[in-house]
């Protein structure tokens, strides 16, 4: 039977702690916050797993999994945690390392659903709800019957409207190429000083 080989280093866990501040390695696998998850049933790994699979650098597991695309962000992981590990941040930055590098997975429907609100940010300076709920149906369309009922009684209660709001839109995408900017640079900064780092090795910040 062949079987796969995973090349572990460091490397993922010292991105990790770099840009968000949390140390994966002080996870000791308890496992309170798999236990808790809503969607861990779900996925293909449960968080325990996930936080494992961070320490050892495998981007298949992590990167790469059904799992970061299902995490609602419900942060019960986090509140479950011993250690005080923000393990919801974790999946976040996951999900914000799959994205940089064109690694999200195309059969997950609302892996896209932060950059359609990212999108309706930039163009009309602040959120477009029709438009973003038009968006995130065109990738599943049979789920467009659940709105068929709820739309109009959230426009006849001043809910949503059917046309979108302008905020001011200069100032927005102003503040967002300073932050795209500041932010490309911290990444760079961070991706090359986690370089060639052995598994359990943060350097200093540890």
């Amino acid at each position: 039977m062949e079987g796969t080989t995973a090349t572990l280093s460091g490397s993922l866990a010292a991105r990790v702690l770099s840009l968000t501040d949390i140390n994966p390695y002080r996870c000791y696998q308890c496992k309170k916050c798999s236990t808790g998850c809503p969607v861990a049933e779900f996925a293909d790994f449960h968080p325990a797993q996930i936080m494992r699979a961070v320490q050892l650098g495998d981007e298949s597991m992590t990167v790469d999994s059904r799992f970061i695309w299902l995490c609602t962000g419900c942060q019960t992981c986090t509140a479950r945690c011993p250690q005080n590990i923000d393990v919801a941040g974790v999946m976040d930055e996951l999900k914000i390392i799959a994205r940089e590098e064109g690694r999200v997975r195309t059969d997950m429907p609302f892996a896209n659903v932060l950059e359609f609100n990212y999108r309706s940010f930039r163009r009309w300076g602040r959120l477009y709800e029709v438009g973003f709920i038009a968006r995130t149906l065109l990738a599943r369309p049979k789920a467009a019957l659940e709105y068929l009922g709820l739309g109009p009684k959230m426009m006849r209660k001043g809910k949503i409207g059917l046309f979108p709001g302008t905020g001011d839109r200069a100032q927005m995408r102003r503040m967002m190429r300073a932050v795209e900017a500041a932010e490309k640079v911290r990444r760079a900064e961070a991706r090359k000083a986690a370089e060639g780092r052995p598994p359990g090795a943060l350097g200093g910040n540890a």
